[in-house]
């Protein structure tokens, strides 16, 4: 998903898409030589149903920012 605020945390982003499914894992894109978030992230749900239901949220909005989820 695109468009993560950057201050976001795995929790954040845990908490927000739980109502899709069980979340098996988060990884936050950050810059290699700054350690800076990229502004994007990758979740790891645990069927198809979750991921077809996560992908309903593309849109919504965390931390004032609008997820663009793909």
């Amino acid at each position: 998903m695109g468009q993560v605020d950057y201050a976001c945390t795995p929790e954040d982003l845990v908490n927000h898409f739980k109502s899709c499914g069980k979340v098996e894992r988060v990884t936050i894109a950050c810059d290699k030589s700054t350690g800076a978030p990229k502004g994007y992230a990758y979740i790891e749900l645990t069927d198809a149903t979750a991921v077809e239901s996560c992908l309903r949220l593309d849109g919504s909005e965390l931390k004032g920012r609008t997820l663009k989820v793909t």
